[in-house]
């Protein structure tokens, strides 16, 4: 069984370390800061449309200079403040003493998701790791690349966006939403199982291998 997670919103508490580092950013900009509520909707989004949100308001420079400042920013605000969500880290540590192959999905970058799970000691739990910015790939095209390589008999995507849901969907997985994560009311009608709690997973995962799915 494989088992796909998105990364923030899903494992990362992501307000932890990315409100402290876009507080700073505006600062650095001299732009006024918008509010938490603005900056977290747009989390799950790709950074590049991020990005370009950031230009509307005002930040000068290139994209590749707003990146550069912001994962500066941001580095050094998962070193020192970044939290994952409660159960995480004892969960994802029991699936893999379970023999469960696991992935991240996400649309984050590769220094971003290593600066996150390396905090954590976590990089070495996953058996495969795709981001948004290995060729600028969509979620479902990052999910088909997972299964195509490990071939599991059944395979879960867990999430908080429909980004997550909609391609856990067109790929055929179970799809898991978080409650606790970043979606907006209705995106995640069309899925398989609501959790509120991380580690309510192992009892859906376990009931379905007892099934003798994956």
């Amino acid at each position: 069984m494989l088992l796909i997670f998105d990364l923030d919103g899903t494992l990362y508490r992501t307000q932890s370390s990315f409100i402290p580092t876009m507080k700073e950013a505006y600062r650095q900009h001299g732009i006024p800061y918008p509010g938490d509520e603005a900056v977290l909707s747009k989390v799950g989004d790709t950074f590049s449309c991020f990005l370009a949100w950031l230009q509307e308001q005002g930040f000068e420079g290139t994209e590749e200079d707003l990146a550069h400042d912001i994962a500066t920013y941001e580095h050094t605000t998962i070193a020192e403040g970044g939290e994952l969500y409660p159960g995480v880290e004892t969960t994802l540590r029991h699936f893999k003493q379970r023999d469960y192959r696991l992935a991240i999905c996400t649309n984050g970058d590769v220094p971003y998701t290593k600066a996150v799970l390396g905090k954590f000691d976590l990089y070495d739990q996953f058996d495969g790791i795709k981001t948004h910015g290995d060729a600028g790939q969509s979620k479902t095209e990052m999910i088909r690349e997972l299964l195509a390589e490990f071939e599991p008999k059944c395979a879960f995507m867990i999430g908080d966006r429909h980004h997550d849901f909609i391609a856990g969907r067109a790929t055929g997985c179970v799809v898991v939403a978080t409650s606790y994560g970043f979606a907006s009311a209705n995106e995640a009608e069309d899925v398989d199982h609501r959790i509120c709690d991380f580690q309510a997973l192992a009892d859906i995962v376990e009931a379905t291998r007892e099934k003798g799915i994956g």
